[in-house]
């Protein structure tokens, strides 16, 4: 685990990719437990309006439907499992670093932790572009592209089907 852990923190850093994740079915569910884990408390925490299951649900779904879509047409399916550790995992790591400094900012945070926070939020579009571009054989710029749709529209759906988060 402390191996998974620290590689997932590397890509997390963007010096190793999904590539470098052990494959297999069993590094992809521990990664998707560790995401559904610090999303089901950061849910929690926040105390959302909406369906907080279906939100994870619809959290959940997207990665899954896009990567195998997206690696079919790119004729990579073997990479399915790694990029999908990687995207949950690395996923749940920032989730896990930005909670406690969610939780400490409180409803009206400081300058210095909603710059944190901030900074958290565009890096893990860094850390997906750079997994996309990794999985895909892609530019940087198409995968940070891909990153940004693929962010908006899980965040239309989770708004519309699950309510305001």
């Amino acid at each position: 685990m402390l191996n998974l852990l620290t590689r997932l923190g590397a890509i997390v850093m963007l010096r190793l990719g999904p590539q470098d994740l052990p494959p297999g079915r069993s590094t992809l569910l521990i990664c998707i437990a560790l995401y559904v884990m610090v999303t089901a408390i950061s849910l929690a925490v926040r105390e959302i309006e909406g369906n907080p299951i279906l939100a994870l649900l619809i959290a959940i779904a997207i990665p899954l439907i896009a990567a195998r879509a997206l690696l079919a047409w790119r004729k990579r399916p073997e990479r399915y499992p790694q990029t999908l550790s990687a995207l949950f995992g690395t996923s749940a790591l920032l989730s896990g670093i930005s909670l406690p400094l969610s939780q400490a900012a409180g409803n009206e945070p400081s300058m210095v932790l909603a710059l944190m926070l901030l900074l958290i939020f565009f890096w893990s579009f860094s850390v997906d572009a750079h997994i996309w571009r990794n999985a895909l054989d892609i530019a940087f710029s198409s995968a940070l592209a891909l990153t940004v749709i693929l962010f908006a529209l899980a965040l239309f759906l989770i708004t519309t089907l699950a309510g305001p988060l």
